[in-house]
């Protein structure tokens, strides 16, 4: 079991790069399925970095934040195909 930290500058070592997470900042503000990216200083305070699902960056100060929730993996591009590119794909197979 990963220990605790109870710096909140260190809250993001408790996050995996490329994972999914919900995340909640203390102003009741909830940012459903981010990416974590890892971190970046801002005027030498660590940043968590996300990534949405619109590729917008959103960055918050650990200070803020209140909670995160991991998520489910994003859907992966194959399985977003539609059931016509199923079909010419197996078109072309058969040929």
């Amino acid at each position: 079991m990963k220990s605790i930290n109870t710096n909140y500058g260190e809250i993001h070592s408790l996050l995996y790069e490329d994972e999914v997470y919900t995340v909640g900042t203390n102003d009741g503000k909830e940012f459903r399925r981010v990416v974590y990216k890892g971190t970046k200083l801002l005027n030498g305070k660590s940043m968590m970095v996300f990534k949405t699902e619109d590729n917008s960056r959103l960055t918050i100060n650990p200070s803020f934040h209140t909670f995160t929730i991991e998520e489910q993996p994003l859907p992966q591009p194959e399985d977003l195909e539609s059931k016509v590119d199923v079909h010419i794909k197996n078109q072309i197979k058969e040929k």
